[in-house]
């Protein structure tokens, strides 16, 4: 156990989910980085572990595991890991929990089923190593006094004599005047130095109308009648080519041949050397022979085990895949003696049951006493609730 327990902590290092085959599976779940507001602390982001006792297939990561540590191959390496959850599920039962180092403690709910405590709320993650939670205190509310100001004091226009701020105001506007029409001719004199001139001071002939004998001949040529006459003569000679072109074509003889229709019934084919006939039939002419089934298995599915439907607890001798071989094992306690050999069906396993008991203790008891005979080591209790 304690070696299965560290090959799931490392899994889990590079890996969200470990399934051990028939136990359950381990998931890591990560949690976001949080900050609380009546404390002030902030929490790092961790990662915890979880266990879902649902997740009972082989995902065939353990197995890996196995196989490298052990240099051997899938069906072994699965067999070793079936031993140790077989020997993890006695001491659970016996003891009622088990603890996994590194992960967490593993134990038996008020429901009958699986429950799981982490060890410690945090699980080492290299990218999370050194993260640890800290606080940072609130700053205070600084108190704000108002500042005393001094009075300043205003002092009192001077009178100003008539006559002085009459020459003032007349003046400025002046000032202003000028300064804006000086600005105003300096702008109009760079238009003009920079602009390009526009007039053309030379005389193109080509730009003046003229009217000469080409000239009208051109005008009148589409509205001549002579014109009119040769393009219709042209039309009629192209017409007449096509047709010309279209008689001389000579038809093509095609060759046809007539193809006899395949025969569905039968096809004979004759050696020339021996001189013999094979005849062959199609495929829906074969008549089709269904073969009975062997007595074996009609007899094996007359001795079919009952389903665990009994409430109670049975001690298990042996668990196999089959009604048949279970059925077989059951003959052959029988003959040594057992005489409350039943078999059970459960989730497509057929056990071999030696002794129903309703009391859990008496079971147990039982189980302890045949477990002293080296044929039955590894029986165990089996409960129907």
């Amino acid at each position: 156990m304690i070696e299965l327990a560290k090959y799931i902590e490392v899994l889990l290092l590079e890996n969200d989910c470990v399934i051990v085959p028939g136990l359950g599976g381990f998931i890591a779940h990560n949690r976001p980085a949080m900050w609380r507001t009546d404390s002030g602390e902030f929490f790092p982001p961790l990662r915890s572990i979880g266990f879902n006792p649902q997740l009972i297939m082989n995902d065939g990561l353990l197995v890996q595991s196995y196989m490298q540590a052990y240099n051997t191959d899938f069906p072994d390496a699965t067999r070793k890991i079936e031993k140790t959850v077989e020997t993890l599920k006695e001491e659970l039962y016996q003891r009622g929990q088990i603890a996994l180092q590194g992960i967490g403690t593993l134990y038996y709910n008020m429901k009958g089923g699986y429950g799981f405590e982490p060890e410690g709320k945090v699980f080492f993650t290299p990218s999370l190593y050194g993260l640890e939670p800290f606080s940072l205190p609130l700053l205070k509310e600084e108190v704000i006094t108002p500042q005393v100001r001094p009075a300043t004091i205003v002092s009192k226009p001077h009178a100003i004599p008539a006559q002085q701020t009459f020459r003032t105001r007349h003046f400025l506007p002046v000032r202003r005047w000028l300064q804006n029409a000086v600005a105003v001719a300096a702008a109009v004199i760079l238009f003009f130095i920079l602009s390009v001139p526009v007039e053309n001071t030379y005389v193109e002939e080509a730009d003046y109308a003229a009217l000469g004998s080409a000239g009208l001949f051109d005008a009148i040529r589409n509205q001549s009648l002579v014109a009119n006459t040769l393009q219709k003569n042209n039309q009629h000679t192209q017409q007449k080519k096509v047709r010309n072109n279209v008689n001389t074509l000579k038809p093509v003889k095609v060759k046809t041949e007539k193809v006899a229709a395949p025969q569905a019934t039968s096809a004979k084919v004759t050696a020339q050397a021996s001189g013999k006939s094979v005849e062959k039939q199609t495929p829906s002419q074969t008549p089709v022979q269904k073969k009975s089934a062997p007595a074996s298995q009609a007899s094996a599915s007359q001795t079919t085990g009952k389903s665990s439907g009994n409430k109670g607890y049975y001690i298990i001798a042996a668990s196999l895949t089959t009604a048949a071989d279970a059925n077989k094992q059951a003959e052959i306690f029988r003959k040594q003696g057992y005489k409350d050999v039943e078999v059970l069906e459960s989730a497509g396993r057929y056990r071999v049951s030696l002794g129903h008991y309703t009391n859990q203790a008496e079971a147990y008891r039982q189980t302890e006493t045949l477990k002293k005979e080296k044929a039955f080591s590894q029986a165990w209790v089996f409960s129907v609730k």
